[in-house]
């Protein structure tokens, strides 16, 4: 069995060296630094799948400046219907003619065409979406644990530092990294709890409150 503690500043070395070349980490932490944001990120955006339970706290300003950072606008486009096209494209044809018969009918087949031709050409939308697999609770559930899980190197770490600048850097804290796969079923059990969702089925999604 594989352990590892350190207490005092820096125990931020100890975690990050572990995180670093993960495939997959799960983190809980109430509250995280911009910096903590954009490792995060980076590692998602790199490959890592990177599962963050975190607090909706805004009485932290250093959490505030972050949890925008967890997210990013992307555009979306929607590929055409050519058969959409096509059918309104015929449509206008055929409306065109038929006004010159019928004026009433030929324009409101006008309309139709267009309409068609509308909702069959490609779209692209703005959204905003995290790479990250992202749960943000209300700060009514009094989260407090820290938390951080490698499956790969069966590895739990626990201890009294936030992911943020001051708990990783600065203050005097403690962190121990358990190995083994009994505590790793242990702590994912209790991330599933916490969350209402199994870990393997958490969407890239906005966050829930």
């Amino acid at each position: 069995m594989r352990m590892a503690l350190k207490c005092g500043r820096g125990v931020g070395d100890v975690i990050l060296g572990e995180l670093n070349g993960a495939s997959q980490a799960i983190i809980i932490t109430p509250w995280l630094s911009p910096e903590t944001a954009r490792l995060l990120t980076s590692l998602a955006k790199n490959g890592a799948r990177i599962t963050l339970v975190t607090t909706d706290d805004t009485e932290n300003q250093s959490h505030v400046k972050a949890l925008p950072m967890l997210y990013e606008t992307v555009v979306v486009r929607r590929p055409g219907n050519r058969a959409v096209v096509i059918t309104g494209a015929l449509l206008l044809v055929i409306s065109i003619v038929t006004i010159m018969i019928t004026t009433v009918i030929g324009a409101l087949g006008i309309l139709a065409g267009i309409a068609l031709l509308v909702l069959g050409l490609p779209r692209a939308k703005q959204v905003r979406k995290s790479p990250i697999d992202l749960v943000i609770l209300p700060k009514t559930t009094n989260l407090h644990a820290k938390l951080v899980i490698i499956p790969e190197k069966n590895l739990v770490g626990v201890g009294s530092a936030n992911m943020t600048s001051s708990g990783l850097h600065n203050n005097i804290e403690c962190w121990v990294w358990l190995g083994g796969e009994s505590y790793v079923r242990e702590a994912l059990a209790f991330v599933e709890s916490l969350t209402g969702r199994g870990l393997h089925e958490v969407p890239r999604t906005h966050g829930q409150s």
